[in-house]
């Protein structure tokens, strides 16, 4: 079921809305009530490292202390930090902004950038950063503070696009993030105080390169569950909350002055299950393809989103350029799911399926599967855990099949992070040579036909099932204006963010 945004919604999701921006002007500065938002959390795991994060109440705290060098705008790598960048021979110069500050005062400067690419390099960290499977960031050279040059490990195409879609925020030279400590960032508001798993409060920063925000304070509040997100506005504990259940679309906001906002059918989230192909049976295609065809992906759509949204074709990336539409997910086919497993030596196989609610549908989408997969004669069970304990790396490598949901990034994101982690990835020489050529090559059809390829790859014999595109909810109050969609609607851009 389509849910069209009026020009109203669309103003608050895209940027300033009309009623904001009028009483700026009627007032001559920016509205004074702290803006309070109801995210999703992560308990005392939440973490002022922005590339650690993996909240949404993470995200929506850390994207706005710190800036990127680019951002995602419609698809198009947006320059913040960052103006512009000069291809080379096996390496690309980064051109910096002039005129930014960090919230201690002190200058932004090419220095800073060179100690964040070595930070994510770090032996230290718990998983390997996307960029450093392209980047050579031991051998970073600072030509001068505007300026920096970074080889490169294989040839990137489109560097700006490559850092957009890796969300790369730039921290301060030196920057640390242990427990109880603080963070220092660029960003349009700075953090005034942070209780991990509750909340975040954050305060305008007035000498903004991008201009001051509206809001003295935005106020992130951390709610696992999505009933106490909508909750929580509804009582008037919070202003905003993004990624509610589809109930609230169906039954209503619940007062006057609140109104359930949706992004629209290109900010969809793909919601699906990946098979993780390092232990059994999934290591084997045939077995991948025999559950992909046992899935009932319509009776999802209709009991777990409850019509807000529509089947999927088993590919990740709906919304994003370069995404193959024309793909079809495997027929409903019990008796040659059968077959094909009976083929695979995986009759009988225990499969475990992980799931947390971090975002809405999670958990229902994973009982749902498993009930489908045990009425085809499979031997499943759900094993559904905290928002906290879900990223455990252990527990995700011994698992079968994760949920997870994936907004409308950059086909380069999705491909990059799944290969980043043996649990996600997909160990195939074609699907390799295809994406490492999307990656490489600054010729525009030349990297269509690679994406073309490597989607391919993945309806064939990959370990996506993407069941559904799921429409993004929020519930709000009518007067919450500049709300903003950068890399995904779940996940909202604040810096804008203010109450008319």
């Amino acid at each position: 079921m389509s849910r069209a945004l009026s020009r109203r919604q669309l103003l608050r999701y895209a940027g300033v809305g009309a009623g904001l921006a009028a009483a700026v002007t009627a007032c001559g500065s920016p509205a004074s009530a702290p803006t309070v938002v109801g995210s999703g959390g992560g308990g005392a795991a939440e973490s002022l490292d922005p590339f650690i994060s993996g909240t949404p109440s993470d995200y929506a705290r850390n994207w706005t202390v710190f800036d990127e060098l680019f951002a995602i705008s419609d698809g198009n790598p947006l320059p913040r930090l960052a103006v512009g960048v000069d291809q080379g021979d096996g390496a690309f110069t980064v051109r910096l902004r002039d005129g930014v500050t960090w919230h201690d005062g002190s200058p932004f400067v090419a220095d800073d950038v060179a100690y964040t690419l070595r930070y994510l390099a770090s032996p230290e960290r718990p998983v390997p950063h996307e960029l450093t499977g392209f980047l050579d960031t031991a051998q970073v050279q600072v030509r001068d503070p505007r300026t920096i040059t970074i080889p490169t490990l294989q040839p990137v195409g489109d560097p700006a696009m490559l850092f957009a879609g890796a969300g790369m925020r730039v921290i301060k030279d030196g920057a640390t993030f242990a427990p109880g400590g603080t963070a220092v960032g660029t960003g349009p508001y700075r953090l005034g105080a942070f209780e991990p798993g509750r909340q975040a409060r954050l305060t305008r920063y007035d000498a903004h390169w991008d201009g001051a925000p509206f809001a003295d304070e935005i106020v992130v509040i951390s709610l696992d569950d999505p009933s106490a997100r909508v909750n929580a506005v509804r009582t008037g504990e919070a202003d905003y909350a993004a990624d509610v259940p589809f109930t609230v679309a169906r039954t209503g906001a619940g007062g006057d002055d609140l109104e359930v906002r949706s992004a629209g059918d290109t900010q969809r989230t793909s919601l699906g299950f990946v098979m993780n192909t390092t232990i059994r049976p999934f290591d084997d295609p045939r077995a991948r393809r025999a559950v992909r065809m046992l899935v009932d992906r319509q009776a999802l759509v209709d009991r777990v989103l409850l019509g807000y949204g529509v089947t999927g074709n088993d590919l990740f990336g709906h919304g994003a350029r370069y995404f193959d539409d024309t793909v079809k997910a495997p027929a409903t086919d019990v008796a040659g799911a059968k077959a094909l497993l009976e083929q695979a030596g995986a009759v009988g196989a225990p499969l475990v399926v992980r799931s947390a609610e971090y975002e809405a549908g999670m958990n229902g989408s994973t009982e749902l599967f498993v009930e489908q997969l045990k009425a085809a004669g499979l031997d499943a069970r759900a094993e559904i855990v905290g928002v906290q304990e879900y990223f455990a790396p252990d527990a995700l490598a011994a698992t079968h099949l994760l949920t997870f949901p994936l907004g409308p990034f950059p086909l380069d994101v999705t491909y990059a992070r799944s290969a980043a982690f043996p649990t996600l990835a997909l160990n195939d020489a074609e699907l390799k040579t295809a994406v490492a050529t999307a990656f490489s090559t600054p010729d525009e059809a030349a990297r269509a036909a690679a994406w073309k390829t490597a989607q391919a790859v993945m309806a064939d014999r990959g370990n996506w099932i993407v069941w559904g595109l799921a429409d993004t909810l929020a519930i709000s109050r009518r007067n919450v204006a500049g709300i903003e969609v950068r890399d995904s609607a779940k996940y909202p851009y604040l810096g804008k963010a203010g109450l008319a």
